[in-house]
């Protein structure tokens, strides 16, 4: 009897780390963006960086999601 497999997508074990990794930074840097929004007084704009960051990640999330198979 022969078995039909599945068919498999490969994704490298570094992608894989990269992801989890992002994501968890991207989980810190909601958290920290959240808080800064709220909590800072008017006219101090520390917080931008924060969401230059965040947006900077979320964009290379994207990225390796696009290199997925």
């Amino acid at each position: 009897m022969a078995f039909a497999s599945a068919p498999s997508c490969s994704i490298p074990l570094r992608v894989i780390h990269l992801r989890a990794s992002l994501m968890r930074r991207l989980d810190q840097l909601r958290l920290t963006l959240s808080d800064q929004v709220e909590s800072l007084p008017f006219g101090n704009e520390t917080w931008m960086q924060t969401e230059r960051e965040l947006v900077a990640a979320e964009q290379a999330l994207r990225q390796l999601r696009s290199l997925e198979c």
